[in-house]
Parts: structure tokens; C-alpha cells; sequence
């Protein structure tokens, strides 16, 4: 099954009140900037698989800052083994994690299992310390929940998005307004713990 088709049977499941745990992030953050990485690193986890577009930078943005640059380097030096998987290029993905010296996986292919299996090989980790950071909930946080990962959504960085980004951010809102109405979820209430809101 493609990674769109999953998307969109999630989508109509959760819209139907079916399966909507599967979108709901175990935190939830404002942006990468605002996440309690202490509490994650009580919790045991110490690798982090970060994706690019609207997570850590806006969509088909190149600019790498130097705050996002320190933030990366500081996660480093507190034990926190980094690795960034997206659906996108390696003419997108190779140059941002140069800039951010991390590792790396291009046209993952989030939310099938076959991305978490490649990033949890790659970061010689396992699901129980893991956690996937994303703002998609129908890729990043759906594909984590579903392997079995801790998953952190946040914020996206702007709101320029491309076909892709674009249509999965329409079906989102289009979730998260429907999750609000069942006080399954709500948009800009941040938590560290979705079992302690």
C-alpha cells in the first residue's frame, strides 16, 4: 500500500471517529525550540529523528539558522544521538544535514513501517528510546504511533507549503477541528504527556 493511500484511509477513519489515536502526538510542542527534552530524556529516550519541511525549517527553505545550528550542536553534547528522515529529496535532505552535521534518510517514505525500521537501523536504536519530531500528523505522527515510538508534533515553521505538504496540512486541519469538537485534541494546547493533559 502507498504511503498516500494509508494516509488517507487514516483520515476517514479518524473524521469517522475510528482509530483517532493514531494521529495524536504523545507531546506536543509550539516548535522544535519549545521541546522539553529533559522530560524526553527521563523517559529513556536519547535519539531523536527530526524531519526538514515545516519541523525545522519552512518548506523548500535552505536557510539553516544558527540558532537552529545550536540547538542541534547542544543536543549533541546532551547525549542526544540525531538523525533526520524525510519524504523529500536528497537534493533537499543532504545539504540541511550537512549544515546541521547529522545523518540522514531521503524519500523515507513516511508513515510505512519501512522508514522506522531504516531510521531505528540507522541511529542503532530501538522503539523504546526513539522519538519521531514532526509536524504532520498524518506522516510523521501516524507512522510513529503505528511502529510504536514515542511521537512529538509541533508547530509548522510556515505557512508556505508545497502539492504535497499542502494537501496533507488540509486534511489535518480538517482532523483537528473534528478531534477539538470530540476534546480528543486541540490545537496550540501543548502537553509533555498526552496520558497527563
Amino acid at each position: 500500500m502507498s504511503k498516500n493511500i494509508e494516509m488517507i484511509k487514516s483520515f476517514f477513519k479518524v473524521i469517522r471517529g475510528i482509530d483517532e489515536d493514531v494521529v495524536i502526538p504523545d507531546m506536543y510542542a509550539a516548535s522544535v525550540f519549545e521541546i522539553d527534552y529533559d522530560y524526553l530524556h527521563k523517559r529513556g529516550i536519547y535519539n531523536l529523528i527530526f524531519d526538514i519541511d515545516n519541523t525545522i525549517l519552512p518548506v523548500n527553505g535552505m536557510d539553516v539558522s544558527k540558532e537552529l545550528q545550536n540547538l542541534f550542536a547542544d543536543l549533541d553534547k546532551r547525549g542526544f544521538n540525531i538523525l533526520i528522515v524525510s519524504n523529500n529529496t536528497k537534493e533537499r535532505v543532504i545539504p540541511v544535514a550537512y549544515k546541521l552535521e547529522t545523518g540522514y534518510l531521503f524519500k523515507a517514505d513516511k508513515p510505512k513501517k519501512e522508514a522506522f525500521e531504516k531510521a531505528l537501523i540507522t541511529l542503532d536504536s530501538n522503539r523504546e528510546n526513539t522519538a519521531m519530531i514532526g509536524d504532520q500528523m498524518l506522516t510523521d505522527i501516524k507512522g510513529a504511533n503505528e511502529f510504536g515510538i514515542y511521537s512529538v508534533l509541533v508547530d509548522p515553521v510556515g505557512d508556505k507549503y508545497d502539492f504535497k505538504t499542502g494537501t496533507s496540512r488540509v486534511l489535518q486541519n480538517i482532523m483537528t477541528k473534528k478531534l477539538n469538537k470530540r476534546k480528543k485534541f486541540t490545537v496550540n494546547s501543548y502537553y509533555n504527556n498526552k496520558e497527563e493533559r
